[in-house]
């Protein structure tokens, strides 16, 4: 497989409120989204982190030894290929971690905004067997007003949802039910 070839940004659909963001759906081809799953599932790296309105596992894949059928996640075709999908070349990725959320975990809203060290995110669901009584839907938000939900979308496996981190773009997760909520996240800046 080549790694230019990982990705199907073909039907993206492109979509400016609440914030910019994209949908895409079955963004990783020829079964890499299995293999990641069954990586995840495998792994003891998963660092515990809490903080004020979320729990989650994650870590870095930038900082573990991966399995060589998932090189291809970091790779610089890989990468710019995601970049293209936000219009422009002037971005640096800056980190590339997995999110884990289990049985009553949420994220509550937020906005990601820290200044400029971080300016574009890209989500890939890695949520095989996943249900609607699971839960861990992404929400889109008109304010940081919990009740002014935008958008609700259903975390489908191997779906893609990319943004621009502002302080408009607001965002959470709902709990999730019975499950392990697996998300592969990109994180850019611009430079």
């Amino acid at each position: 497989m080549h790694n230019h070839d990982i990705l199907d940004f073909d039907d993206v659909i492109i979509e400016n409120e609440p914030f910019n963001h994209f949908f895409v759906n079955l963004v990783l081809k020829d079964g890499l989204e299995i293999k990641l799953l069954e990586w995840l599932e495998s792994t003891d790296n998963w660092d515990f982190t809490e903080t004020d309105f979320y729990t989650q596992y994650e870590f870095s894949l930038l900082n573990v030894d991966i399995p060589e059928e998932l090189f291809s996640l970091l790779d610089p075709q890989t990468i710019n290929c995601i970049k293209k999908q936000f219009n422009t070349n002037s971005l640096e990725l800056v980190g590339l971690t997995v999110h884990k959320l289990i049985d009553g975990y949420k994220m509550g809203v937020h906005n990601d905004f820290i200044g400029k060290d971080e300016s574009h995110r890209f989500l890939i669901q890695i949520n095989s067997g996943w249900t609607e009584d699971n839960g861990g839907y992404l929400m889109l938000f008109n304010s940081m007003n919990s009740e002014d939900v935008s958008k609700i979308i259903m975390p489908l496996n191997n779906t893609g949802f990319g943004f621009e981190i502002s302080p408009k773009s607001y965002h959470a997760v709902s709990t999730v039910y019975n499950f392990s909520r697996y998300t592969l996240v990109y994180t850019f800046k611009d430079i």
